[in-house]
C-alpha cells in the first residue's frame, strides 16, 4: 500500500489503487460507480485511520496497521466501510449489470491484486457454490475473505 515508497502510508497511497483499478477497467472517477468505489474506499481509510493512527499524524507505519489488523475493532462487521469497498467493487466488475461476475471479469480483478491467473481460478472455482460460472455477491465476498485470510 506504500506507492510512495516512504515508509508509511497516507491518503494517497491508499486511494492509489482504486484509481488504478478504475483506469484499467475505464470507469471514470466521477461516474456513478466510480465515485461509489473512491467514496466506498475513503469511508475504509478513515475507519482504518481511526482505529490504527496510534499517534495521531493522518499516516499509518506498518507496525500501527498490523497491530491493529487483529483487533476485534478492526475485524468488526459494524466497521465502518466494512463491505462497501467489495459492494462497489462488485459493481464495478458487473459491467452487464445481471448480479453476477464472469469468471473472466473476476481474473481480470484479481489481476489487479498481482494475483497469477491460475490462483484466480481457484480462487474463483472455491467460491461459485452452484457451479454456474458465475460469482453472485455473497459468493464475490467469500473469494475476497479467503483472499485476504489466506497466508501469502
Amino acid at each position: 500500500m506504500d506507492a510512495d515508497g516512504d515508509g508509511v502510508v497516507d491518503r494517497t497511497d491508499y486511494l492509489r489503487a482504486p484509481r488504478e483499478i478504475l483506469t484499467k477497467l475505464g470507469v471514470p472517477e466521477d461516474s456513478p460507480k466510480g465515485q461509489a468505489f473512491l467514496d466506498a474506499s475513503h469511508v475504509q481509510w478513515e475507519a482504518l485511520l481511526a482505529l490504527a493512527d496510534t499517534n495521531r499524524d493522518n499516516v499509518l507505519s506498518l507496525d500501527e496497521y498490523l497491530n491493529r489488523r487483529v483487533s476485534a475493532d478492526f475485524r468488526s462487521p459494524g466497521r465502518p466501510g466494512k463491505g462497501d469497498v467489495s459492494r462497489a467493487l462488485f459493481n464495478l466488475l458487473d459491467t452487464d449489470g445481471d448480479g453476477t461476475i464472469s469468471v473472466s471479469e473476476f481474473v481480470q480483478a484479481a489481476g489487479f491484486l498481482c494475483m497469477p491467473d491460475q490462483d484466480a481460478l481457484d480462487y474463483f472455482e472455491q467460491q461459485d457454490s452452484d457451479d454456474d460460472g458465475r460469482l453472485d455477491l455473497d459468493e464475490f465476498f467469500g473469494a475476497i475473505k479467503l483472499f485476504y485470510s489466506t497466508p501469502s
